[in-house]
């Protein structure tokens, strides 16, 4: 969005239009050469405006040059394109500077990976315009699709447009709302405990530009809106980025729904690949260097395809190559017992896969719970009438249609949206439940044995410490 304050220019806003430009451009991750370009404008032009030593530049150069950086933000929906020398892999995206250095605002809190996001471009494009138009953007989506990373990566891309800095808490640190009204209070304490609040919020500098992502809502999501609205009213110059599994009710934001990697659109002998294979195959390059599968992508994607897309299971199955073939991997019925155990902290805030599914279903009430194990047993897609055909009091129909919809809103049911809506359970949550149920009980899962758990303080079984 180009702001209204740079026409007409005059002495008092010259200055804000080097700055925007400036930071546009590093946004962008081009040189002033790549902009020349791309613009039409000189070098020389550029560099003088960004030195502030042009101080009555053309309209007509400054109208190009807007032109030119309108289109990055889409330029990050650019596909990849063939590495003719590794024809097995696909070129690897820049990746945005991740250190304080000089120059750059402040950053408080975990750095996005230093390893390529993959399929993303679109995502990270909405996301970009997203979180400038709007004060205050939420990514939701089901565990291990990416938010976390997708929410760091346009951070660290819009670092230069927040010149206070940036900064992240994870509110997994946090108790649950679950555990009543002590923990609730304690949620606006711990966060300006881990942003380090007395240096980066209070102050003189209210109005200045920050932003603050708040990671992993999805058990505190009142307190989150809450504290948002709060903050927001509080600091005029602030945006808020916030990352969840549950849908947070709170209309001035904009949501934005984190997908898995789609599996199938690729042509493999025209050179594209599906971003969940490419995935697959840049993680296990980076484990196994030696390792070719050029020749196996129809196994590769049959993998990829039986774990749904999901990033946090392909890393974690791109791991386990290194002591299993590739074959081991594609039987149903044991694959997520391959990979439950495997550890993923590195990749995760959880421990393992399972952990990861645990979490979000250890926030669900038992009505939740006897819904979801209720739909495990219903074919791969099903649609709300086949959901409510064994149904047939009215009242209970609507309390079905009531909890399935609440049980997509925690993104543990996928919606594929047409003229008609079809659910689906993802197969890492399928396989998790019927785990649950041959055991005859909601407590340990595949990863870990009946000794590691223990019952907590809300009634759910945790990992024992």
């Amino acid at each position: 969005m180009i702001p209204d304050y740079i026409f007409p220019f005059d002495r008092a806003n010259i200055h804000q239009l080097r700055d925007f430009l400036l930071n546009q451009r590093k946004i962008a991750g081009w040189t002033q050469e790549e902009l020349a370009e791309r613009s039409g404008v000189s070098v020389r032009t550029i560099r003088n405006l960004e030195t502030g030593t042009n101080t009555n530049p053309r309209r007509s150069s400054v109208a190009l040059l807007l032109k030119a950086l309108g289109t990055a933000t889409a330029s990050f929906a650019e596909p990849s394109t063939w590495d003719h020398d590794r024809p097995r892999l696909l070129r690897p995206h820049s990746e945005p500077q991740q250190s304080n250095a000089p120059g750059l605002p402040p950053w408080r809190g975990p750095h996005p990976p230093h390893n390529p996001l993959v399929g993303r471009q679109a995502d990270m494009g909405h996301i970009l315009a997203a979180a400038q138009r709007n004060r205050l953007t939420v990514l939701t989506g089901p565990g291990g699709v990416g938010k976390t990373r997708l929410a760091l990566t346009v951070a660290a891309r819009l670092r230069p447009l927040f010149l206070e800095g940036v900064a992240t808490a994870e509110l997994h640190h946090c108790l649950s709302e679950q555990l009543g009204p002590r923990a609730q209070d304690e949620l606006t304490y711990l966060v300006r405990e881990m942003i380090g609040a007395d240096t980066w919020l209070d102050g003189e500098a209210q109005a200045g530009r920050r932003l603050l992502i708040l990671d992993g809502a999805e058990h505190v999501p009142h307190q989150t809106v809450h504290l948002a609205r709060r903050l927001l009213d509080e600091y005029p110059g602030l945006h808020i980025l916030v990352t969840s599994r549950r849908m947070l009710t709170i209309g001035e934001a904009e949501t934005w729904e984190v997908e898995p990697l789609p599996v199938d659109d690729h042509d493999f002998h025209n050179g594209s690949m599906a971003a969940a294979v490419e995935l697959f195959l840049r993680r296990t390059q980076a484990s196994l260097p030696t390792l070719d599968l050029g020749n196996h992508l129809p196994l590769v994607t049959k993998l990829c395809r039986l774990l749904d897309g999901m990033p946090l299971a392909i890393e974690i199955a791109a791991r386990r190559l290194r002591t299993l073939p590739l074959t081991s991997l594609l039987q149903e019925d044991t694959l997520f017992h391959l990979l439950g155990k495997t550890d993923a902290s590195d990749l995760s805030r959880h421990r393992t896969l399972s952990d990861s599914v645990r979490w979000s279903y250890d926030l669900l009430s038992p009505p939740h719970r006897e819904l979801l194990h209720e739909l495990v047993a219903m074919p791969d897609t099903f649609s709300l009438e086949e959901a409510l055909a064994t149904r047939p009091n009215g009242s209970e129909r609507s309390r079905v249609a009531q909890l399935l919809a609440e049980l997509a809103e925690a993104s543990l049911i996928q919606i594929r949206r047409g003229q008609q809506y079809r659910y689906r359970i993802y197969a890492v949550v399928r396989h998790f439940v019927a785990q649950l149920e041959r055991r005859g009980t909601s407590g340990p899962d595949w990863s870990l044995g009946n000794d590691d758990y223990c019952l907590a303080v809300d009634g759910a079984w945790r990992p024992a410490i």
